[in-house]
């Protein structure tokens, strides 16, 4: 048997599936903190001191206005998805560029990793929207007669890609120097060439180890899309904004644009488990 047709089996048993609890007693414990957090909140603001500031509470109003949070979310789902698949590409191949013995390679992947994760996504995201218009201002448009505009929604999914990229890049790579060394000289002693060794035997097994981290990243990506409004994109932290702006309701405002966030992150957090489930790929635990 080959090394490439034992390494899927391989990185197999390196996962399992398991529940969303270790134990009931941490079912019970989840349940009772969070239950009791909750419980606690309803209480302070609707029936506890709070209740009897003199608030008008207008929850009504994010009713009304609920088709400009949905749009929102609509548009942070949009930059969501591409920014993903961007950022994965960039990982993926920012990680093997790092551990690979070509020094030229290697120092491009350092190199990015070192600028974009070291400055701030806000300072990329303003650069990406305002500073790149310049230069194609200065370098197509006023020489040619263009007139030829960043998108802002380009301009954001570009920076989250490039911001999020970097930190994947080094989780794969991390993944990459997890695999033993024996396994490399094993598959090149059976034949296998340099590509076939990365596509059958390390990255089978480094992207089933990464999973967690890069599971996290991919959170961040959500998290990191509320920025996108200092570039006037209409996205969920936007219309929460606007609603505020409009009707002076900005505690319900904002309350609805956080549960919508946290709803989103949830949501994530489900795809991704269900298709750690389909494919059976857990992290098996330290225990």
């Amino acid at each position: 048997m080959s090394v490439g047709t034992a390494s899927t089996p391989a990185a197999a048993r390196l996962v399992r599936r398991r529940p969303w609890f270790e134990t009931p007693r941490e079912r019970y414990a989840f349940t009772l903190v969070w239950g009791g957090i909750a419980a606690l909140v309803v209480w302070y603001f609707f029936f506890g001191p709070r209740a009897n500031y003199d608030y008008n509470w207008r929850w009504h109003l994010v009713w009304q206005y609920r088709k400009f949070l949905l749009w929102g979310v609509g548009t942070t789902l949009y930059i969501f998805a591409w920014s993903v698949g961007f950022s994965l590409a960039l990982g993926i191949f920012c990680g093997i560029a790092r551990t690979t013995d070509v020094r030229w390679v290697r120092a491009i992947a350092t190199g990015y990793v070192e600028v974009f994760r070291n400055i701030p996504l806000l300072v990329q995201m303003w650069w990406a929207y305002f500073g790149l218009q310049q230069i194609i201002n200065t370098a197509i448009n006023d020489p040619f007669g263009l007139r030829i505009l960043i998108p802002s929604t380009f301009a954001c999914i570009l920076a989250l890609s490039l911001y999020t990229g970097a930190y994947m890049g080094e989780v794969v790579r991390s993944g990459i120097r997890s695999i033993p060394r024996g396994q490399w000289e094993a598959a090149r002693s059976t034949g296998l060439t340099r590509v076939q060794t990365w596509r059958h035997v390390v990255l089978p097994q480094a992207l089933v180890i990464v999973i967690p981290p890069m599971a996290s990243e991919v959170l961040n990506i959500v998290k990191n899309s509320a920025i996108a409004m200092t570039i006037a994109i209409t996205d969920l932290m936007f219309y929460s904004q606007k609603i505020e702006e409009e009707t002076f309701a900005g505690f319900e405002a904002y309350t609805a644009g956080t549960l919508l966030f946290l709803l989103l992150t949830l949501a994530v957090v489900g795809v991704i488990y269900l298709a750690q489930r389909a494919f059976g790929l857990r992290v098996r635990s330290s225990a």
